[in-house]
């Protein structure tokens, strides 16, 4: 991996609100990817292990990538806003990247990857998503759009069952599910393979 160029941004979600992000910009840039994070009422952050490990595999495949706090969250304004509002975050988000005319990856862990898979911008070109639970919001964008899906889940998960995945997202359009066997909803002893597998998927 080249250089990489970080900085901290800040900018205003739909309704004003103030969020903060990290944009990581590699030497060479060939998409935009916007990474979410796990559940804010439970300790999710921008700075989560498996975050970080999705924006070292996007990074590596040479992704201008922003990853942000959802409002209430770290260095972002506002309080947790049960879903809708933290859809605008993202959407936002979206909006930051430099350059607009490079094709988009949505990337989430948790219930960041239950947001991302609400959502269709325009330059979306991939999902890529790691143990979404997928029962927080009843529509998902992603379900019909002929965009790829990349998932990545453990064999026991304990939220979202990965045979319960399998099936939930068998009939969705152009979708491929990946299963780490060896690990659970948090990826504690797997970070690593995670990298590596998004890293693989991406190229895919």
């Amino acid at each position: 991996m080249g250089p990489v160029r970080v900085t901290t941004q800040r900018f205003a979600s739909g309704d004003g609100t103030i969020l903060e992000a990290d944009l990581l910009i590699p030497e060479t840039r060939v998409a935009n990817a916007v990474v979410c994070h796990p559940h804010p009422l439970y300790g999710g952050n921008r700075n989560d292990t498996v975050v970080t490990a999705l924006c070292h595999a996007l990074v590596e495949a040479h992704h201008e990538v922003i990853r942000f706090d959802f409002r209430g969250t770290g260095g972002s304004a506002g309080s947790y806003g049960g879903g809708s509002p933290e859809r605008e975050d993202l959407l936002a988000a979206v909006d930051q990247v430099s350059d607009p005319s490079l094709p988009l990856v949505l990337a989430g862990y948790s219930f960041g990857a239950d947001i991302a898979l609400t959502v269709a911008p325009d330059a979306l070109r991939q999902w890529l998503v790691v143990a979404p639970v997928l029962q927080a919001f009843d529509c998902f964008a992603a379900a019909s759009h002929e965009g790829a899906k990349r998932i990545i889940v453990g064999a026991h998960d304990q939220f979202q069952p990965a045979t319960n995945l399998a099936a939930i997202t068998g009939t969705w359009v152009n979708t491929q599910l990946a299963i780490i066997e060896s690990a659970d909803h948090f990826f504690q002893a797997s970070l690593e393979r995670v990298s590596k597998l998004a890293l693989n998927l991406l190229l895919s």
